[in-house]
């Protein structure tokens, strides 16, 4: 009796190639990385990771990293083990070296001793700016302040200078106690009506008091 012996042969299961050419995936760590797109466009801030299989991938900033990153700004990126890559630094900038600090909360510098030193313009905006001291001292060859409503109130005032030139289209002044101006000449000049009234009036010269006009009116 002669036996039939069968071979059964097992195909192996087919594997799909990789095609060519597709990226490989970065790994885990630090990658240096261009800035494609920045955090208030569109897409959002979007990285090319520089090197081996060069991809692009979508990135958070640091909260330790408070430069505004630009598009064309070379950085470093640290992608975790669940793929997230942060912008740790900003490492190269190409054309302006422009340098803008963010903050989405409060931005706060405490130090014994801060200083701001600008070559050519200081310039600070906002919409409300409080300065709280126990002295200010502001020196300058020209100091100009320009505003539509200027209000200052204090217990003394205290003013020095060499010449005064005040103009304005009405001038009001109060004052509960003494007003006393001492000059060496005083001179007052009204085109139409100069009036000086008082419970009781004085005009007191050393040597000579006169008066002269078309009309002069006693009583």
């Amino acid at each position: 009796m002669t036996a039939t012996v069968t071979e059964r042969r097992t195909k192996a299961p087919h594997k799909p190639s990789k095609q060519a050419g597709a990226p490989v995936p970065a790994q885990a760590g630090w990658h240096r990385a261009t800035v494609l797109s920045e955090p208030g466009s569109v897409q959002g801030l979007r990285l090319r990771l520089n090197g081996e299989g060069v991809q692009e991938i979508s990135a958070r900033q640091a909260f330790s990293c408070l430069v505004a990153v630009q598009a064309g700004d070379i950085v470093a990126g640290l992608l975790d083990e669940q793929r997230q890559c942060w912008v740790m630094a900003v490492l190269e900038r190409n054309g302006a070296q422009d340098v803008v600090l963010q903050s989405q909360g409060k931005l706060e510098l405490s130090a014994p001793t801060i200083s701001a030193n600008a070559r050519e313009v200081l310039h600070m905006a906002a919409p409300q700016v409080r300065l709280s001291c126990e002295q200010a001292d502001a020196v300058g060859e020209r100091l100009n302040l320009v505003g539509g409503t200027v209000k200052a109130i204090g217990a003394a005032l205290s003013t020095l200078f060499d010449r005064v030139h005040h103009h304005s289209k009405q001038y009001m002044r109060s004052t509960d106690g003494l007003d006393r101006t001492q000059a060496g000449h005083m001179e007052l000049q009204a085109r139409q009506l100069l009036q000086i009234h008082g419970e009781h009036t004085l005009v007191e010269g050393e040597q000579l008091v006169k008066a002269r006009g078309a009309q002069i009116h006693f009583g």
